[in-house]
């Protein structure tokens, strides 16, 4: 005989399994790295699928092709001096 609450247990789990399954399916593509600090925002260009911006705590701003995986433009400000 199995405990009452036993079949649900086992449901739960293997709903849990079935998510971590779907969730670490999908492949790795790349990484875009070169900021030194944790990006904050990222906007997409309109007339262009491949090129992407990213704005960082550091400081920068950045340009990415992503066709290539590479930076394309740089640019640095100081935000605040605080």
């Amino acid at each position: 005989e199995l405990h009452p609450f036993e079949k649900a247990r086992e449901y739960k789990r293997a709903v849990n399994a079935v998510k971590l399954d779907r969730h670490f399916a999908k492949p790795f593509v790349g990484a875009l790295s070169g900021h030194f600090d944790g990006v904050q925002s990222m906007a997409k260009n309109p007339s262009s699928l491949s090129m992407i911006v990213s704005g960082a705590c550091d400081g920068e701003i950045r340009r990415w092709c992503l066709t290539e995986q590479r930076q394309g433009a740089r640019w640095t400000s100081q935000a605040h001096s605080g």
